[in-house]
């Protein structure tokens, strides 16, 4: 077996063993979301599950997540105020960060997003790139907001509400 198939082995294996731990995870997550405010600073008890705050092993040194494909389903619906304030605010989205968004001048380190909309991008393919854009791009720099848990499922629709507006 080659190194590569082996890592891949390791990995998955890992990914099985830390399903019940992430699922745990994500309820404590819903469970501080209900408690904390965006745009305010972040309760102490959310820190943990940001991975330079593990206890266990020093940052830098922990493994990316999986990548995770999903898919998109249903009609786009969502609060479009909300996505924008989702998508403006530092501690929240913060997509202004690199994105310039519509109405809003941003970032330049992403593609200009003030015209989104009329390019008329997909569903589908909206939804997998503000999850998970390692799907299209392993080496993007955009964070990963579904699979990280930065965002919930209905805050990304929000945002794609907001940026798909015409």
């Amino acid at each position: 077996m080659t190194k590569k198939l082996k890592r891949m082995a390791t990995l998955a294996l890992a990914a099985a063993l830390l399903q019940p731990h992430l699922a745990a995870a994500d309820e404590r997550l819903k469970a501080i979301r209900e408690k904390w405010i965006p745009g305010t600073p972040m309760l102490t008890e959310f820190l943990p599950l940001y991975p330079c705050h593990s206890e266990e092993l020093p940052c830098g040194q922990l493994p990316p997540p999986a990548v995770q494909k999903v898919s998109f389903k249903g009609a786009l619906k969502g609060d479009a105020k909300r996505g924008e304030k989702i998508a403006l605010d530092v501690r929240w989205g913060n997509c202004a960060t690199c994105h310039s968004l519509p109405g809003h001048k941003g970032g330049t380190v992403g593609p200009s997003l003030e015209d989104y909309a009329s390019r008329a991008p997909s569903l589908e393919y909206t939804y997998q790139r503000i999850w998970d854009t390692r799907v299209f791009n392993p080496d993007a720099h955009m964070p990963l907001f579904g699979t990280n848990s930065v965002l919930t499922e209905d805050e990304i629709l929000d945002v794609m509400v907001f940026i798909h507006q015409r």
